[in-house]
């Protein structure tokens, strides 16, 4: 018969199915993404602290399916998407990340103060239906001259959204090193980080390397203005690390 989809909140009682959802099968033992996990973990638990909810997860016939995952930016008010994510290749076309998505909207519009907007960074991953193309299909729209990729979805009549031009801020202390920012809502934020002082090591001069956590250590990101994954000598690098003839 069909499928029963069910939309519930991520707690306590369900987070492993949330961190699992994220982890390439097979992997859950790797001890990158099992640090990565861990990572996670913790900022879920002190988002849940700081927000009440912050991400959802679709159950398919009482397995999760999917999930999605929503930070509050109290200071632009609006909310970001920062991940909407269906892992199995048959669960795709079945209308879970559509009903992961309103179920946020619903949730959103029943906040006081109601949020401007839903914000997120669409990113495409091969061989998944692109990202942009279903946030569009969802009524999301460009910012206007920004970043094709930056969408939002206006949750106040008429509201436009303008994002904040940042700028990187060089500290003097970032002189001589290398900086690696990562963001531990992602388990796969410890594979990366590694995966790029890997990268800076064959790349060059050995430059002493440091991690920051983004949301536990959000001062360092703050004074910095504008941060990428990656800050050497004082120059942030945009390209990823596997775009490897640019990096």
């Amino acid at each position: 018969g069909a499928d029963q989809m069910k939309i519930m909140n991520v707690t306590e009682e369900n987070l492993d199915d949330f961190i699992k959802l994220c982890i390439p099968p097979g992997r859950e033992k790797d001890e990158l993404f099992f640090r990565g996990g861990e990572e996670k973990r913790r900022w879920a638990l002190q988002m849940m602290k700081r927000h009440g909810s912050m991400a959802k997860i679709a159950y398919l016939n009482s397995r999760p399916a999917g999930l999605i995952q929503y930070v509050p930016q109290p200071d632009e008010k609006v909310v970001q998407i920062t991940c909407i994510f269906v892992p199995e290749r048959e669960n795709l076309r079945k209308g879970i990340g559509r009903a992961l998505l309103n179920d946020v909207v619903e949730e959103v519009k029943r906040l006081e103060p109601r949020p401007s907007a839903l914000v997120t960074w669409a990113f495409r991953v091969p061989e998944t239906f692109p990202q942009d193309e279903f946030f569009r299909r969802m009524g999301f729209r460009e910012v206007e001259g920004g970043d094709t990729m930056l969408l939002y979805y206006p949750l106040l009549e008429g509201f436009v959204y303008r994002p904040e031009r940042k700028e990187y801020i060089p500290q003097e202390e970032d002189r001589g090193r290398t900086l690696i920012f990562y963001d531990p809502s992602c388990p796969f934020c410890i594979y990366f980080s590694e995966r790029m002082k890997g990268a800076r090591r064959r790349g060059g001069p050995g430059l002493p390397v440091k991690t920051i956590n983004q949301f536990e250590e959000s001062q360092e990101v703050e004074k910095r203005g504008k941060v990428t994954f990656c800050i050497v000598n004082q120059r942030p690098i945009e390209s990823f690390f596997y775009d490897k003839e640019n990096f």
